[in-house]
């Protein structure tokens, strides 16, 4: 379900950006420095926190090949949103090397992304990888965001891994060659 969600949340995204998200992103202040769809946001500037519209959240983190991240959704006049954001940025911080972005997706900007994920208060935070989406309901403090995002992307690298390996398996079985039945 969170898979779809996430493909949902892209599609309608997409969809967006072609009816105008583009002029948007150009209209806010665009380019964070993020890529595609990152947009200049006061309350994350300077944090190492990309912020991103619906655009940019289907751009970096819907699609399969998406590399993990921890997301928090907010909204500009959220106060608890507000409160909350020096501690995403201290999880930033802390997160600086080990594979996993930290993102934040203003969901002023992007209601579809919103929409598309269920998301219905703000904060809310995700963890994001391959463009399913896992809920996050602990402390809002940097060091239980930052390892709610470490053991989520551990979880996320066995489970590759235990694929790969069957799927590996499943190759070998299949190319070698089958003893042949012996004549009567």
């Amino acid at each position: 379900a969170a898979a779809a969600a996430a493909a949902a949340a892209a599609a309608a995204a997409s969809g967006a950006a072609a009816a105008g998200g583009a002029a948007s992103a150009a209209a806010s202040g665009g380019g964070g420095g993020g890529g595609v769809g990152t947009i200049h946001s006061p309350e994350y500037a300077g944090t190492g926190v990309d912020v991103l519209d619906g655009r940019g959240f289907a751009a970096q983190l819907s699609s399969a090949d998406a590399a993990p991240a921890l997301v928090v959704f907010f909204a500009p006049w959220c106060g608890h949103c507000k409160k909350m954001v020096p501690e995403v940025a201290k999880a930033a911080s802390k997160l600086r090397g080990s594979g996993v972005r930290v993102v934040a997706v203003d969901c002023d900007r992007a209601p579809e992304v919103a929409r598309a994920l269920g998301i219905k208060g703000y904060p809310t935070v995700k963890f994001m990888a391959r463009g399913k989406a896992s809920g996050y309901e602990g402390p809002r403090t940097a060091l239980q965001l930052a390892s709610f995002a470490q053991s989520r992307a551990a979880l996320d690298r066995y489970v590759l891994r235990w694929v790969d390996k069957a799927v590996a398996a499943v190759r070998n079985m299949i190319q070698r060659p089958q003893p042949s039945a012996a004549a009567p």
